[in-house]
Parts: structure tokens; sequence; C-alpha cells
């Protein structure tokens, strides 16, 4: 049998750290829902990366981001993701089909939040491929560490977010 397959031959993931968090906007739902639905492709600088993103609507309500990003060691690093987004309920969800994270899935919703806010609630499970599986201790200090990181960024695009929209 190939090493990292199981006997089905589906490769086995070495890690997966689940987490979530929630982000509040000073800002309504449904113009929280649309800022950050509306993918464009100088959207990787606002994520604080220095890559690039190309940007193919294929349905309505289903978009493909492709995004190239320095990695570790100066090398370039390409993630694929297909986005479904569902209007109606003001969410959408990510899940990674090329790169580095692929099957990883994310899950974002714009709920109220007080009389004129809204806030961000995310769910993500991230799949790691490469290295020796991880011990369970060293899999739920990836989750702590990928929520902390991800809460931040998204505390800083609250803040573009709020310029964006309040300044208006």
């Amino acid at each position: 049998m190939a090493k990292g397959r199981t006997r089905s031959s589906h490769p086995t993931a070495t890690a997966c750290a689940e987490y979530s968090f929630r982000q509040r906007f000073r800002v309504p739902p449904e113009p929280a829902f649309r800022w950050c639905v509306e993918y464009e492709p100088y959207d990787a600088r606002h994520s604080g990366g220095h890559g690039s993103r190309k940007v193919t609507w294929v349905g309505p309500r289903t978009v493909l981001l492709d995004d190239v990003f320095p990695g570790p060691g100066g090398k370039r690093v390409r993630k694929v993701k297909v986005v479904q987004v569902y209007p109606e309920d003001r969410s959408w969800v990510s899940t990674h089909i090329v790169g580095p994270n692929r099957h990883s899935q994310f899950r974002y919703r714009i709920v109220p939040d007080g009389k004129h806010g809204s806030a961000l609630v995310f769910e993500g499970r991230d799949l790691r491929w490469q290295g020796r599986p991880l011990t369970p201790a060293a899999e739920r200090n990836l989750s702590e560490r990928l929520r902390k990181e991800d809460a931040e960024l998204w505390v800083w695009l609250a803040s573009l977010m709020e310029r964006d929209l309040l300044e208006r």
C-alpha cells in the first residue's frame, strides 16, 4: 500500500484543525455580507498578503478564487478555492480544491448583532497533508494558532469594512 493512503486508496490527512470565532462589525448585516462576498483580484492584498488573486464567477452564486502568494523559503504557494454563496442566510462556504490545504472547508455567516451592527460567525476545518500525523496535543495547538491568526485577520478586515461602509 502506498504511503499516506488508506485501504480505500484515499489519502489521509496528517492533521485536522477545527476552530471557530466571532467578529463584530459596526455595520448592519446586509451591507456587511455584500462587502464580504464582493470578490476582486486585489483581495489578496486586503488579507495582508503580497500575492495575486484570479476571480472567476462560474455561476450566479459560485466563484473560484485562484490565489498565488509567497510561502516559506520563498517558494510560491497556490491555493484554489470554490466558494458557494448563500445570500438568503448571508453565508458562504469556501472549500480548498488545490494547494497544501486541499479539502479544507470554512463556513462564514453574517448575523445581526445589536440595533445597527452585525457579526461574522466563522467555523473552520483545516486539513494538512504533509509531514507526520500530529499528536492530539499538537493538533489542539494548531487549532488554537489558526483560530488566533484568522481572528486577528478578521479584526483587521472589520476595520477595512467599517472604513469603506461607514465613511460613505
